[in-house]
């Protein structure tokens, strides 16, 4: 199924084919020239741009424009055609996109006419003005490196700028409304019947609309694969299946509900690692959840800045075996609360995080105190996973026995394998010097996502795809990570203006927070540090 962004992003797929790389001709190794621009040869009257916002005091667009001067733009350049039409310098075209973005302009129309009025947007570009298709052109052809390579290489250079360090991480995701209509979702029905009906038109077309009801097909059969697969989900997990919706132009959106009491309406989950700085050192989206992508979050990290042992800071929604295996494969430190869960949902009972496991005695504690033995041990099988069950013989005369179970036999509990490095991890968050790291969490983390909703307007996708959806989200973390450069270069410079008005010289320091003292739990082959 073609994923175009919408429909004036359809015209921006065709771009030039790259020869094998065997036989590339680079730009650098051609000559190939670039309309760059000149900035410093900008005037206002008689003042050079320069000073004219110096004097305003804009520091933006400086400090935009010396960090984007500090990275290479070669991967860039190769990728255009030694001949044909000069392009627009990559510099210039990404200064002119980031921008915009910190000013929360995001539209293609909207940054072809920042780069026309805007000083700070002049200053960055040099003064060249692309027009949209231009820019949708460059953002399709850079896809990847936008995502990858040269995030990771701009969040160096900030990191090394600011001197903050990775070593402490904060996670977390949101719900950020998808590019479509939540008023026009399908159900299995109407699915079922535009597979159907898409079929017979392709069936009984003119060869010249064979493409066109081809593409109605490809789509309509995309629907159905997606549809069918959330269905089979839901099925898994015991839930409702006449519920599913799904959206045609949108397909891979899940519908979810968003934020501050909007209701439900097809959506993606962006997730980011950010330090304590709040500089994004990776960053995610997968259509429903936030803890599919943790190992994709610090393996990008592990690149951003390699060799550091990190410690990672997750909130309740996290307490995910799959979330402790991939921290414990990677080496790294999980500060997570368990859900504060105190009644399971299926039955309005004492959920079995209210029982207190204890290794050395191997025996539960009920939230009344009484003492809950092994009673049984079941291995794995086809039919069923290797488990042991505790029980209690005082449940009978218990004060608490409505609110804890309906059994005649009383209280029982199933300990699972992986139950093993919940209960360790339970048990650090337990530890006075874990809570207090844990409770740096908000203010590492959540200003992240008021920035991108309310400086830069994410407050709804505007390109379609989960691969568009992803190039959007990459461009907004490069832009909030430019605005954080600027935020902290700013801070830098009132420091030593306050220094200079008490007459002293100004040592420029880094602010680096010591990492916090390890302390060391084992339970038997896994390990977790907490402070």
């Amino acid at each position: 199924m073609p994923t175009p962004d919408d429909r004036q992003f359809a015209l921006f797929q065709a771009s030039p084919a790259s020869p094998p790389p065997s036989s590339r001709v680079t730009a650098g190794s051609s000559g190939r020239r670039f309309l760059r621009g000149d900035a410093t040869a900008i005037f206002l009257g008689m003042t050079p741009l320069e000073d004219h916002l110096r004097q305003s005091g804009i520091r933006a667009p400086l400090v935009v424009a010396e960090l984007l001067d500090a990275q290479d733009w070669t991967p860039f350049e190769d990728r255009y055609a030694t001949t044909g039409r000069a392009p627009y310098a990559p510099r210039a075209m990404m200064g002119l996109i980031l921008y915009g973005i910190m000013q929360g302009v995001s539209s293609l129309r909207a940054l072809e006419r920042l780069a026309r009025v805007d000083l700070g947007a002049m200053w960055v570009t040099g003064g060249i003005a692309p027009d949209h298709a231009n820019i949708g052109r460059f953002i399709c052809l850079h896809e990847q490196a936008l995502s990858q390579t040269f995030f990771e290489a701009l969040t160096r250079t900030v990191l090394a700028r600011s001197g903050a360090s990775t070593a402490c991480l904060a996670g977390d995701g949101t719900v950020i409304e998808a590019a479509c209509s939540h008023y026009r979702l399908l159900k299995e029905e109407a699915v079922r019947a535009r597979v159907s009906k898409a079929r017979i038109g392709h069936q009984q077309a003119l060869p010249e609309q064979q493409d066109e009801t081809q593409q109605q097909l490809d789509r309509a059969h995309a629907c159905e694969q997606v549809l069918d697969a959330r269905i089979a989900a839901r099925r898994r997990h015991g839930k409702r299946t006449d519920t599913v919706r799904v959206s045609l132009t949108e397909p891979e959106a899940a519908m979810q509900r968003q934020k501050r009491g909007r209701g439900f309406a097809p959506a993606y989950t962006p997730s980011v690692l950010a330090n304590e700085a709040r500089i994004i050192v990776a960053h995610a989206v997968d259509p429903t959840s936030e803890t599919r992508v943790v190992g994709e979050l610090i393996d990008q990290s592990e690149r951003v800045e390699p060799k550091i042992p990190r410690e990672l800071l997750l909130d309740a929604g996290y307490f995910d075996d799959g979330v402790i295996n991939a921290t414990l494969a990677r080496d790294v430190s999980l500060l997570c609360p368990p859900r504060p869960s105190t009644t399971d949902k299926a039955k309005g009972l004492y959920h079995k995080n209210l029982f207190t496991y204890d290794a050395e005695q191997d025996v539960y504690y009920c939230p009344a105190g009484q003492r809950l033995q092994r009673i049984s041990h079941i291995n794995a099988s086809v039919r069923s996973r290797e488990q042991t069950v505790y029980a209690c013989n005082a449940c009978e005369g218990c004060p608490q026995r409505i609110a804890c179970t309906r059994s005649v036999r009383g209280r029982r509990i199933k300990h699972y394998p992986e139950d093993e490095a919940r209960l360790a991890l339970q048990q650090i968050m337990t530890h006075p010097g874990a809570q207090a790291v844990f409770r740096q969490r908000k203010a590492m983390v959540e200003p992240v996502f008021s920035a991108l909703r309310q400086q830069q307007g994410l407050s709804r996708f505007r390109r379609r795809g989960l691969a568009g959806v992803k190039r959007e989200f990459s461009l907004h973390a490069l832009a909030y990570n430019l605005a954080r450069a600027v935020a902290l270069s700013l801070c830098h410079h009132l420091w030593e203006w306050l220094w200079g008005c008490l007459g002293l010289p100004y040592l420029a320091t880094k602010k680096k927070i010591a990492p916090p003292r390890a302390c060391v739990m084992m339970s038997s082959s896994h390990r977790h540090r907490c402070v």
